[in-house]
């Protein structure tokens, strides 16, 4: 595993780098005990530590250490053991606006950018903004520079991968006639926590006709169920994707000729995705198969919204693979491409990988192999 410390620097580099392209004196970078794949941890990002919340900001100098302030008082002596290129400092939650502001206006200078306003409950907004003054919204700043991952990423994304691949094997072990959907789901959940899972954004459905993916519900699984999963685990802040589908029985043949669609658009999307490509041009490699076996309509909404997305720290960047999308895609980045299907005969089925890109294209990192699951294998 690379050298946190080392990474840390990196990461920190390449912001301070994006802050003077913006001619920004320093950067105040708000964070939450909210972590999840929809919203990139910038705090998390910068400093390794993981806030136990409810607030928390860090203030990044154009040079100098960082001060970094969390909430609650309690957990200071934690804080600095993960986040020791940073001054700490803990107080109570209600104290940290006008603390963050004085603060900021004695070490980040006359420029001073906010990242994550758009996560600040109203209330706390009001009162730093009133404190602070005039800023220089920021928000897609770290996002942006972390749009291509650190070594230390790529190991522990890698990690997050065969827990992923984990999970999906737990539901292949589990699964059975009369179980409930979310017993299955806690059966996935347990194998991934036993591995080092912190999280997990976990969909998932059954029924002989799916529509849609969905969190997991009371009903029962029946023989024939096609049980489709979004298994999407955390480790160490970075998040892997796996969509596989797996039938509890015989697959009928339209479940069968469905999958082969799926695959083959999964592997035109994968050989698609290659440096100087757009998102959107992956898109047009996944819709192909569809659209000349004529469901071109079922490509778009309301049955098909996105083929994959950026995924590590988060959804970011290169964000969702929507049709037309101008994102380039370069090395270094990581994203899930998924061409999850509904289809009139099958129903919603589900295949997709999280991918690393390569100088060569993409390389997947989740392992589970490439057909459709069933539970007579």
């Amino acid at each position: 595993m690379p050298d946190v410390a080392i990474d840390l620097a990196a990461r920190l580099q390449r912001v301070r780098s994006a802050m003077g392209d913006r001619g920004l004196d320093g950067l105040l970078v708000y964070g939450t005990g909210q972590h999840n794949m929809l919203r990139m941890d910038q705090v998390r990002y910068l400093t390794d530590l993981r806030v136990l919340g409810p607030h928390a900001a860090l203030l990044v100098p154009a040079a100098g250490p960082m001060r970094l302030i969390v909430t609650p008082r309690w957990d200071a002596a934690r804080a600095k053991e993960v986040a020791p290129m940073a001054d700490v400092e803990a107080l109570d939650a209600p104290d940290l606006p006008s603390h963050a502001a004085r603060h900021a206006r004695e070490m980040l200078g006359r420029r001073v950018g906010v990242s994550g306003r758009d996560a600040m409950p109203a209330g706390f907004a009001a009162a730093l903004f009133g404190a602070l003054g005039d800023v220089t919204e920021a928000t897609d700043l770290v996002p942006g520079v972390s749009a291509t991952r650190t070594p230390l990423e790529i190991a522990r994304l890698r990690r997050a991968a065969v827990i992923a691949d984990a999970g999906f094997d737990a539901l292949q072990r589990t699964a059975r006639v009369g179980m409930r959907e979310y017993e299955l789901h806690a059966e996935i959940e347990a194998a991934m926590r036993s591995l080092g899972s912190e999280d997990n954004f976990g969909l998932l459905a059954a029924g002989a006709h799916n529509v849609a993916i969905r969190p997991s519900t009371e009903r029962r699984l029946e023989r024939g169920d096609a049980i489709v999963g979004e298994i999407t685990p955390s480790f160490q802040g970075q998040f892997a994707q796996l969509c596989r589908t797996f039938i509890l029985g015989t697959p009928t043949d339209a479940q069968r000729k469905g999958f082969d669609l799926l695959l083959d658009a999964y592997r035109r999307g994968l050989a698609a995705a290659v440096p100087g490509a757009t998102n959107g041009e992956v898109v047009a490699a996944v819709n192909a198969p569809f659209e000349a076996a004529g469901f071109g309509e079922y490509c778009r909404q309301p049955y098909m919204r996105t083929r994959g997305h950026g995924l590590g720290s988060g959804a970011v960047v290169p964000q969702e693979f929507a049709p037309g999308g101008k994102v380039a895609i370069r090395a270094g980045m990581t994203f899930v491409i998924h061409p999850n299907q509904y289809l009139p005969d099958p129903g919603y089925l589900m295949l997709g990988d999280t991918v690393l890109i390569t100088e060569r294209g993409a390389e997947p990192l989740t392992k589970t192999p490439l057909r459709l699951h069933t539970s007579e294998d």
